[in-house]
């Protein structure tokens, strides 16, 4: 890089010039992306000039540290939850999306199942644009406001050990990348931003399993997180052999799952477990398929009930016995399928969801 390139940086036309350092496959510098972010959350910079930076940057394939820097900075600009001292237990269970799945809000309701078991849970997501009920719906539709007060959501953190933190509300930085996100999408491209929104938790708890539609981002994510000092967490991707659908954003048991460790249970390299791993048998993917709000709802009635379909509930236990392992509530997997097991079957997690229904009225 020349000293007339490195001084260009200081101007408001950084995302042009590194979209032509992207367009030669160079990486980025990190200052360099420090002030290509700092341009993509202006509004005075234009949608077209945002528009071909993503598109370069995605073409070319970000690097380990280049998302890590993209994580590291939104962060710095999301609003602070000030939930600082639940965050070193706490745990995020959330995917990327985009699986094209329509299956149930997996990780919504193992969230609810590892707060029953008295685990600090800090949920970050957002409405679904690619399902008909995403974690948002579902969080709303048992009574969790999107839009609480800071106090409110502390509140619920000491009563409940559980908060949402609806992303368009803590994330104003995304205001102005958002229209250039869903033209991009409408050319089939996938960007950064794909990848992001998981990873970009404001409240920082410090552990995490985290969800990708594609499991070539497993290491990618994994080790970006792992300079953002995660404590301890998993990205995983769950095989499926079903037709159009070959993978989930979540570990499943109908199916071998790509697993990467971050943070102290770091991996070298994606390991595959199978459902063997938590001593239980492979299951038929179509009992995890979801609907609608209503639907979904009716689904989460009969778990709670104990009386959901068997892959389902199996995938459920399956989850929530590795988010246990994850925070060091288990000692071993097998240990987390009995206990989250008797979450349901005692009525706990029932509880649990009429407790937090009650707490917002």
């Amino acid at each position: 890089y020349s000293d007339s390139f490195l001084s260009a940086m200081n101007n408001n036309n950084q995302l042009f010039i590194s979209t032509n350092n992207l367009k030669q496959n160079n990486n980025l510098l990190e200052q360099e992306v420090v002030s290509c972010i700092a341009e993509l959350t202006k509004e005075t910079v234009s949608a077209k000039i945002k528009t071909d930076f993503l598109r370069e940057l995605a073409k070319k394939g970000e690097t380990d540290d280049e998302l890590a820097i993209f994580i590291r900075e939104f962060r710095k600009m999301s609003i602070d939850p000030e939930l600082q001292d639940f965050a070193p237990t706490a745990l995020d269970l959330c995917g990327t999306g985009g699986d094209k799945a329509n299956s149930f809000n997996i990780s919504t309701f193992v969230s609810f199942l590892v707060a029953s078991a008295g685990i600090p849970v800090i949920k970050h997501g957002n409405r679904s644009i690619s399902s008909k009920c995403g974690s948002a719906d579902l969080i709303e539709g048992i009574g969790i406001p999107l839009d609480a007060p800071l106090p409110i959501m502390r509140s619920s953190m000491e009563k409940l050990n559980y908060t949402f933190l609806f992303a368009p509300k803590f994330h104003p930085a995304f205001k102005h990348i958002a229209p250039v996100r869903k033209a991009l999408a409408k050319e089939g491209i996938i960007t950064i931003f794909n990848l992001l929104g998981p990873t970009i938790n404001p409240a920082k708890p410090a552990n995490q399993v985290l969800g990708v539609f594609d499991p070539n981002y497993l290491p990618k994510i994994g080790n970006a997180l792992t300079s953002n000092k995660v404590n301890s967490g998993l990205v995983v991707h769950g095989l499926i052999d079903n037709g159009e659908i070959s993978g989930v954003d979540e570990l499943t048991n109908c199916g071998g799952n790509s697993v990467y460790g971050i943070g102290k249970i770091k991996t070298r390299e994606i390991e595959t477990w199978q459902p063997e791993k938590w001593n239980t048998e492979k299951g038929d993917f179509t009992e995890l398929s979801g609907g609608n709000l209503d639907q979904n709802l009716r689904i989460m009635n009969d778990l709670r009930e104990n009386k959901a379909p068997p892959s389902l509930k199996t995938t459920i236990l399956l989850n929530a016995s590795t988010a246990f392992w994850v925070q060091g509530k288990c000692s071993s997997l097998g240990e987390g399928m009995e206990l989250a097991d008797s979450l349901i079957v005692d009525g706990v997690v029932k509880n649990w969801l009429e407790k937090a229904s009650y707490f917002f009225k």
